[in-house]
């Protein structure tokens, strides 16, 4: 699903994704592989499982 949904992300119009401790965004690079290492923003533990989004796909979308 973050796979389809980066290689998609002009159309569905997707802003980043979140998935197994890694953020894309569009226009930003990768590092080190599929997006970037996730910090949690602040707010989440990227080490947990859900906080590090192992568990599941976070994606945000524009309107």
């Amino acid at each position: 699903m973050a796979t389809f949904l980066r290689e998609n992300a002009s159309e569905l119009g997707v802003r980043y994704v979140i998935w197994q401790g890694r953020i894309w965004s569009r226009g930003a690079g990768d590092q080190g592989g599929w997006g970037r290492p996730y910090d949690g923003g602040g707010v989440y533990d990227p080490s947990d499982a859900t906080g590090g989004h192992y568990d599941h796909v976070h994606v945000s979308v524009r309107r």
